[in-house]
């Protein structure tokens, strides 16, 4: 399907090629880029339909796009048509050759800094200009362009046209028939219209200490922006916040919600504590509910965390509903999922078990199964663990069966491949395969765990850049998870990218727990991401026994002898131990020159088993002694790392830097040795 605008960009720049679609269509504004094409679409002809369909060009221009020459042929087809062409810089360079030629004269937009914002700024702008009124001619001008400039058979928005009425009139039609449909449903069959509607009626402060205040109201605007970016239907803020008299369940039902949602927050000694509920409106009960807490004098922390809990509780029982085939839904089986979306994962495979019995048509929850059971066998004893693998790949069959092709199908299989050690070569190119389409709004979530577990995989092997990528659209997706923007900035630090600092430095102010401060300490130290005394400063609760140990290595680092270095060195094995932080154990021990110990932590079974708890250090800058020694290869090649490369024709990104191609790694992706 053609839209208004045709986005050309290069790969590496999907990402934010997919934020601008989210973009213009939750304007209303229907764009098109490679993303939608089906399997088994032929490309070449859906991209050449949708680039004459289009009155309206977008080039995303980066290094990347600059050396395309599909690109270059998209922007020349574009011009030779006259069509709007509107190049946005999504970094801060100038065009050359060809790109200069077609663009010189161009009123280009900057978006290389604060891009989200600026795309955002686009999006409103391209939705005024298709569809005209008022604001259009003055959205034409600021992007350099005018009204009359969208002519010929390619003008399809601004004016009317006969088609039009015709088109209206059939739309009508279908409408009071579906509206008919909908009325004459067979008597006692439960009413579902409303069920994917939920009313958000904010947090409420108890008491009136500022600090809770404060935080009820970051609260609440922070939810209705994530209910926003995840795709829930949401009644109004002026409905819900304005109603007054009656419950919050009589008020729900009457502005024709399926669930209501709420919160709470106080203020308890020091901390801050919140409530957050999910409640059936049909049923009239919780079927969701958890708390929060953080230190009294971060209020933002427990706003953003309880903002991102209450946005999630209804987006995760709506895409389990979205997942059933098996008729309207009773209220039993809608609390039940909600207790699901309340567990943690490694909790929640009894929830799943009980899904399983009552919904067999739901293709999401054996997957669902699968994952929480390969997470929890960590915590079984050696005994227990064959039996829940087995009922894992059980369920993982069951769920490949019903949906072959799904995000959390993909999940489970990544999950399973991992903790079996089977080669990546087995089960990451289907990852990647299955993240080519874009989602609906009720796969959005999974879609971003999906993208989130590939760029930690492709993290661990060495594609950093791809990595961002990947955990971009995770970001973009799922605002609700943070511990997604700490993945992208870490491979943004890692490959030199720009706004990792920016990043961590918003995010430790606002969004951070025990395994997410470690991340940002553990780039602090070894990227040069940010400074480590800010995120000392945000230090939790939970936290604060990693401090001196933290603060010693730090100290470590700056020495300059060598058996002052090893002794450290031995001194911080002891601490990240007992800490279980084995992915920053192995830097710490390659930076300070033991790399025997380095090499026996990552090798350890159980620790490459369960590489998706952790962020690989493996390819990062601090390990480069390792890549130097000639135990590297052979490890990797044991994981299975070197098959992946070959089969895929990829390779690490420090392959593509001087001062490592000529390591034995490199050298063996080139065809010259593998030992």
């Amino acid at each position: 399907m053609a839209g208004e605008i045709f986005i050309s960009y290069r790969r590496v720049d999907q990402a934010k090629a997919a934020l601008l679609h989210r973009l213009l269509k939750e304007r209303g504004v229907d764009a098109w880029y490679d993303a939608l094409l089906d399997a088994g679409d032929d490309w070449r002809d859906k991209t050449a339909h949708a680039l004459v369909s289009a009155p309206i060009f977008v080039l995303l221009f980066s290094k990347a796009a600059s050396e395309s020459s599909d690109i270059s042929k998209e922007l020349a087809a574009a011009t030779f048509q006259k069509k709007t062409v509107i190049p946005v810089r999504l970094e801060n360079i100038n065009p050359e050759g060809a790109f200069l030629y077609e663009l010189a004269s161009r009123n280009w937009v900057n978006a290389y800094e604060d891009t989200e914002a600026k795309l955002a700024a686009l999006a409103d702008r391209l939705a005024e200009l298709v569809k005209g009124g008022a604001k259009s001619e003055t959205a034409a001008r600021s992007l350099g362009t005018n009204t009359n400039a969208m002519h010929g058979p390619t003008k399809r928005f601004g004016w009317f046209q006969p088609w039009m009425a015709f088109a209206a009139f059939g739309m009508v039609i279908g409408l009071v028939a579906v509206v008919g449909g909908l009325l004459r449903q067979p008597d006692g069959a439960p009413r579902q219209d409303s069920f994917e509607r939920v009313a958000f009626f904010g947090f409420t402060p108890v008491g009136d200490d500022p600090a809770a205040v404060n935080a009820a109201s970051m609260a609440t605007e922070e939810t209705f922006r994530m209910l926003e970016l995840l795709h829930v239907e949401t009644v109004p803020r002026t409905e819900t916040i304005g109603a007054q008299g009656g419950s919050e369940l009589q008020r729900a039902s009457e502005l024709g919600a399926g669930f209501a949602l709420n919160g709470e927050i106080r203020r308890e000694g020091g901390s801050l504590k919140s409530v957050i509920r999910l409640m059936d409106v049909s049923a009239r009960t919780t079927i969701a509910q958890t708390t929060g807490e953080r230190s009294a004098d971060k209020p933002d922390q427990l706003a953003y965390t309880s903002a991102a809990i209450a946005a999630k509780f209804p987006r995760c029982v709506l895409s389990f509903a979205a997942s059933d085939t098996g008729g309207a839904l009773d209220e039993e089986t809608v609390a039940l999922m909600g207790k699901a979306c309340a567990t943690d994962i490694n909790g929640a495979s009894t929830s799943f078990r009980e899904l399983m019995q009552r919904r067999p048509d739901n293709s999401a929850v054996p997957a669902q199964l699968a994952e929480s059971l390969v997470w929890k066998v960590t915590q079984l004893p050696q005994a227990q663990r064959a039996a829940t693998l087995a009922e894992a790949e059980a369920a993982l069959k069951r769920a490949e069966e019903m949906a072959p092709n799904a995000y959390h199908t993909a999940i489970a299989r990544l999950s399973l491949g991992v903790v079996r050690q089977k080669p990546p070569a087995e089960w990451l190119p289907v990852l990647e395969e299955s993240l080519t389409h874009a989602p609906s709004s009720d796969q959005v979530v999974t879609y971003a765990r999906a993208s989130a577990l590939t760029g930690q995989q492709l993290l661990e092997l060495g594609r950093i850049q791809d990595a961002a990528r990947y955990f971009s659209l995770a970001v973009i997706n799922d605002p609700a998870m943070s511990n997604w923007e700490y993945y992208q900035a870490v491979a943004r630090a890692a490959s030199g990218q720009y706004g990792a600092k920016e990043s961590l430095d918003r995010l430790v102010e606002t969004r951070v727990g025990g395994y997410s401060w470690e991340v940002a300490m553990a780039a602090a130290i070894f990227l040069d991401a940010t400074d480590p005394e800010i995120v000392f400063a945000a230090t939790p609760a939970g936290a604060r026994e990693a401090i001196p140990c933290y603060r010693e290595l730090i100290a470590s680092l700056k020495l300059t002898n060598r058996l002052a270095r090893l002794a450290a060195a031995k001194k911080a094995d002891v601490c990240l131990t007992s800490l279980d932080s084995p992915h920053v154990n192995i830097q710490a021990q390659s930076m300070l020159g033991d790399l025997d110990r380095a090499f026996a932590i990552a090798d350890r079974p159980d620790f490459t088993a369960f590489m998706w708890n952790y962020w690989s250090p493996l390819f990062l800058p601090s390990t480069k002694a390792m890549r130097a020694d000639p135990r590297f290869l052979p490890m990797v090649d044991r994981l299975g790392f070197v098959d992946y490369w070959e089969q895929t024709k990829t390779k690490p990104d420090v392959c593509e830097t001087p001062d490592e191609r000529k390591i034995q790694l490199c050298q063996a992706l080139q065809g010259d040795t593998r030992n």
